[in-house]
């Protein structure tokens, strides 16, 4: 193996996720102890077929319905790291699944598309969020008025 340094971001990704989909035993002790399969609605669907369904998902784009639930609704809890016996990262899975699914749903111009979307939006809440911490003397002409608002409603 070459040192970290000198491996290509990709190489590196392509075989981690090859080590985690070697290493997952498909037992489905990952998804028992998930918090969000509840509210996700897939209790119901055996663990070992949801995440047999998330390796797919990974290898192909194409998995089940209760998978695809489970990938969107992954809260990160980390309880299922901590419930595999093999070292396999499941969160780390999800990730990729949610990855695969975008892969197959999306041609690449729309995928980019929707990160350069997606960034936007980020970009513009994390400039609304500060201007909002700034206190009433400290803000430009625009967020005056609202700031002022704010200060007003914090008495």
């Amino acid at each position: 193996m070459q040192p970290m340094n000198e491996i290509p971001f990709e190489v590196a990704l392509g075989e981690r996720v090859e080590d985690m989909l070697d290493a997952c035993t498909r037992c489905g002790k990952c998804v028992e102890v998930c918090p969000s399969v509840k509210p996700a609605g897939i209790a119901d669907t055996r663990p070992e077929d949801i995440i047999g369904g998330i390796l797919d998902l990974v290898r192909t784009g194409d998995g089940g319905e209760a998978s695809r639930k489970w990938a969107a609704s992954c809260m990160l809890s980390g309880e299922c790291i901590k419930a595999c016996d093999y070292g396999v990262n499941p969160r780390f899975l999800l990730a990729m699944a949610r990855l695969g699914i975008a892969r197959a749903d999306n041609a690449l111009p729309e995928r980019r598309r929707q990160g350069v979307e997606r960034f936007r939006d980020v970009s513009r809440d994390v400039t609304m969020l500060s201007r909002l911490q700034l206190d009433a003397e400290a803000g430009d002409g625009r967020t005056q008025p609202l700031l002022r608002h704010l200060a007003a409603a914090r008495r």
